[in-house]
């Protein structure tokens, strides 16, 4: 009796611990530039975002979500550049619950930049409430893609009191000039925890689509050339000890012409994981230049999982790598330490001292340091794009590039090509990198050819970010794993 007591007990923490993960399904756009229409979805550059409410009566939001940041805003009714064109606005005076702070910000993101007034009002995400929430309200806009009307802010905390006179943040560590450093309260997630909302500030990314994206063994086109995650079958070099990929099945969606389905009920396992999503009543019109079409959806292209680690989502364990010490005065952000990046024995870079990656999801490339990409360009015999900072190559010659292998602190990650290369025009031959030229002498971003690779998580309690390998992903060479020495 005494051990079906026991063994009762440990199902019960099992199943409520899982019920306690919040998971958000992700929908990607089409090549139409259409997206679907749910709980959130994927932009073309791989940068996911989702569904968010804000004010009293609740007005709904598209927000890409940010880690390199922990600042959340949305276009304002005054924004009238020409980059807030086709996005929703948030009116403050149509919000019983909203609240001035009296305080400007400007953030700048690499190319892009919002300037920003300070409000706080009630969010929430997928059921998820924060109440009090503060935001920015944009009045200038330069530089931002289109498809979401907001970013939602997943950095780490940081002190307000800190800020100087010039009231500008700069997001990411690639430029290392951040003048401010972001207010405790600012992170979405960490309020949330605050609050009670959820049990766990860990959250984490997963997206689904793992297989045939853009190479066929060939190195021709096997996907349309608007996919941003094209695919190839060099599989470079992978550890013995390592947690790496493994052979998935197929699955596929299909996509027809018209106005967007009225209902979606799909039933399926989704990377070992059985899912089952509700019956959708979807409305045909949304704000924020979004078309729609007709589709059939097997499962969804990705999650967000909010307190924890959906372990049903991942072969193996997660590795979990250390964050970077934050300069003197800045707050700690979603950044590593890089000693080493090489492309197996083609080109071998020594990073310099105290070197950092800065990992974001809202950023769709990897940037290397001017002088290593110029390194880069010159071995391999790229065409630079000036108008990119990218490069330009046959898509019958991505077969030869080797993996890109980083050496982050304690660990060392496997990347290879079919996660940073794109098509760009399959008929006439012509692909492109997503890496691309930064500005910094010294330090990296991983964007989302990075952080989409795997299942990312970020855990502010450890002052960690995890890499996973994903559920029934292929065996095309994606590897993490410790050091030996």
């Amino acid at each position: 009796m005494r051990f079906t007591i026991f063994y009762l007990a440990v199902f019960l923490l099992f199943t409520t611990a899982k019920a306690d993960l919040q998971r958000i399904p992700l929908y990607r756009r089409t090549n139409s530039k259409s997206v679907v229409t749910t709980e959130g979805h994927q932009l073309d550059s791989g940068v996911l975002a989702g569904k968010v409410t804000i004010g009293t009566p609740p007005r709904e939001f598209t927000m890409a979500f940010d880690t390199t940041t922990s600042y959340s805003w949305v276009r304002g009714y005054r924004c009238k550049s020409e980059n807030c064109r086709g996005r929703r606005s948030y009116y403050t005076r149509r919000s019983e619950t909203a609240e001035p702070a009296h305080k400007k910000l400007s953030v700048e993101y690499g190319d892009s930049c919002v300037d920003t007034k300070l409000y706080y009002d009630d969010f929430e995400v997928n059921g998820i409430p924060v109440g009090h929430m503060p935001f920015g309200v944009a009045y200038r806009m330069s530089g931002f893609d289109d498809g979401f009307d907001g970013y939602l802010g997943l950095g780490i905390d940081g002190d307000l009191s800190s800020w100087d006179e010039s009231h500008k943040l700069y997001a990411g560590s690639s430029k290392l000039l951040r003048r401010a450093s972001v207010i405790a309260s600012l992170a979405f997630v960490t309020n949330a925890y605050v609050e009670g909302s959820i049990d766990s500030a860990q959250f984490g990314m997963v997206t689904t689509s793992s297989t045939s994206r853009g190479f066929s063994q060939s190195g021709s086109s096997s996907t349309p050339p608007e996919n941003d995650s094209p695919s190839d079958s060099n599989n470079g070099n992978r550890h013995s000890n390592s947690t790496k990929s493994k052979t998935a099945p197929t699955t596929t969606s299909t996509v027809g012409s018209g106005t967007f389905a009225t209902q979606i009920a799909t039933t399926s396992t989704l990377m070992g994981f059985p899912t089952t999503q509700p019956s959708l009543s979807i409305n045909p019109t949304i704000s924020g230049g979004f078309g729609f079409i007709k589709r059939t959806i097997s499962e969804p292209d990705g999650y967000l999982i909010i307190g924890g680690v959906d372990k049903s989502l991942i072969d193996g364990d997660i590795e979990y790598i250390p964050l970077a010490d934050p300069v003197k005065g800045s707050s700690r952000n979603w950044d590593v330490c890089i000693r080493d990046a090489n492309f197996e024995h083609a080109l071998n870079i020594r990073q310099k001292e105290n070197a950092i990656a800065a990992i974001s999801t809202s950023y769709g490339y990897i940037t290397m340091p001017s002088d290593q990409a110029d390194q880069f360009q010159t071995v391999f015999g790229l065409k630079y794009y000036e108008n990119t900072q990218t490069y330009g190559i046959k898509c019958s010659e991505v077969k030869y590039l080797p993996t890109l292998k980083l050496t982050l602190e304690n660990h060392i990650v496997e990347l290879p090509p079919k996660y940073w290369i794109r098509v760009i025009d399959a008929e006439r031959n012509c692909c492109g990198t997503r890496i691309r030229r930064g500005h910094s002498t010294r330090d990296w971003i991983l964007g989302t050819p990075f952080t989409n690779a795997f299942y990312t998580t970020f855990d502010p309690a450890s002052k960690a970010i995890g890499l996973g390998i994903k559920k029934g992903q292929e065996d095309d060479g994606l590897a993490v794993y410790q050091k030996s020495h």
